[in-house]
C-alpha cells in the first residue's frame, strides 16, 4: 500500500491513531473527562509510543467482508479480487523495512484465485 497520503505526509498508521488519542481532550485522562479523580487516566497515560507502531493498521476480521469494499487501510483496493491480486504478488523489499519477513506471496494460480474469493465470499451472512 502506498506509504505516502501526499507527497510530503506519510500514512502513520497505529502511531497516529495512538497520538489521537493522547491528545484528545474526551479521554479519561482529559479535560472533559467526567472522572473528577482522573482515576481510569492511567489507562490513556499507559499508552507508550513504538517505531514499531508507524506504519502498522488494526484490521477488522473476514466475516462480511464483501460488505466493505473499497479495501485496504486507504481504500485503494476495490474489490476481492484485487486484494487476492495484491497478497498474490506482495511486493517483499516494499513490506519488511525492519527485516522481519511476516507475509510471503501467495503463488496462486487462476483456480485457486477464485476458490479464495469463494470462501471470502461464504462468509457473509446473505451470501452477497
Amino acid at each position: 500500500m502506498p506509504y505516502f497520503i501526499t507527497k510530503t505526509r506519510v500514512d502513520e498508521g497505529r502511531f497516529g491513531g495512538l497520538k489521537a488519542i493522547k491528545q484528545n481532550p474526551y479521554t479519561l485522562a482529559g479535560d472533559f473527562t467526567d472522572d473528577p479523580e482522573r482515576t481510569g487516566a492511567w489507562a490513556v497515560n499507559q499508552v507508550r509510543f513504538q517505531h514499531s507502531d508507524f506504519g502498522t493498521f488494526r484490521v477488522p476480521g473476514l466475516r462480511g467482508a464483501t460488505k466493505t469494499a473499497p479495501y485496504m487501510h486507504n481504500g485503494s483496493l476495490k474489490d476481492l479480487a484485487a486484494v487476492v491480486d495484491h497478497y498474490d504478488a506482495i511486493n517483499m523489499e516494499r513490506l519488511h523495512v525492519d527485516g522481519e519477513a511476516i507475509l510471503q506471496p501467495l503463488g496462486l494460480n487462476a483456480q485457486e484465485k477464485l476458490d479464495l474469493i469463494a470462501f471470502l465470499e461464504s462468509l457473509s451472512d446473505d451470501g452477497s
